[in-house]
């Protein structure tokens, strides 16, 4: 082996060893859920604004990933399951938005995309406290 393929051995060896330690170490961050959740309304936004499937793809595949990461973020113990609940049929939703897609069928994915609002209205009521809540501070 030459001292050229040598140092290009190595320094891919130290290239990969320093992506695996980066991405280690950002996956061991607590998941911001706030700002997830503002990436995902951009994301959801874009998707719906698309004019072909083919166009809200990679939207769907952003919100998709991030819905992901959203239920690995810390969550109030006494709304976790409820969170986590909507988080896994926004999900479901998600999956059947890709099948239109695939099916280019975009009738079928705008009604998967209303179905995921409906989902995030209807959860987002769950985020909010109680006038006891607030006063007696068990929230």
């Amino acid at each position: 082996m030459t001292q050229d393929e040598e140092f290009m051995v190595k320094t891919s060896v130290l290239a990969a060893l320093f992506c695996f330690s980066v991405t280690t170490a950002m996956a061991s961050q607590p998941v911001n859920l706030e700002s997830t959740m503002k990436t995902m309304g951009f994301a959801f936004k874009q998707a719906t604004e698309a004019t072909t499937t083919a166009e809200a793809l990679p939207f769907l595949e952003k919100l998709h990933r991030l819905t992901e990461q959203a239920k690995s973020a810390p969550l109030p113990a006494d709304k976790a399951s409820v969170f986590t609940e909507g988080l896994d049929k926004v999900l479901a939703e998600l999956v059947l938005a890709k099948q239109a897609v695939a099916s280019d069928d975009m009738s079928k994915l705008q009604q998967h995309l209303k179905q995921v609002d409906a989902l995030k209205k209807q959860y987002h009521k769950e985020r909010r406290f109680s006038f006891w809540q607030l006063i007696f501070g068990k929230y």
